[in-house]
């Protein structure tokens, strides 16, 4: 889950780097864009696992133990270095629940600045 976590926030910061600089406001870009960038990034991150889900055991074994497999946002040095904590979960959800609110904030606020 750890690798996941961080291939999600690195976009997930430059989104929210975004959003404040523009005085909490996210356009539609922003709220489409965000989200697909942070499901990219935590796949790209956990690329190297793929072969173990589809029971490739060689090419998993081969990749979990190359360094090169560092390219997929550090996945060979965390896997070295990776302890398990819910943490991991709970930031995961936080983000995933902040971007929610943020989507829900800006309905609720094009709603309200509509004429009635």
């Amino acid at each position: 889950m750890n690798q996941i976590v961080i291939g999600a926030s690195i976009p997930y910061i430059v989104a929210a780097l975004i959003y404040f600089f523009r005085r909490a406001r996210a356009s539609m870009t922003l709220l489409v864009v965000a989200p697909l960038a942070m499901a990219a990034c935590a796949i790209w991150a956990v690329v190297p696992d793929i072969p173990r889900a589809l029971r490739m055991d060689g090419l998993y074994h081969k990749m979990a133990n190359d360094p090169r497999s560092n390219i997929f946002f550090m996945h060979y040095t965390i896997d070295k270095l990776e302890t398990d904590s819910i943490l991991y979960t709970v930031v995961f959800v936080l983000m995933a629940l902040s971007i929610f609110a943020v989507a829900w904030r800006e309905v609720w606020l094009a709603e309200k600045e509509k004429p009635s």
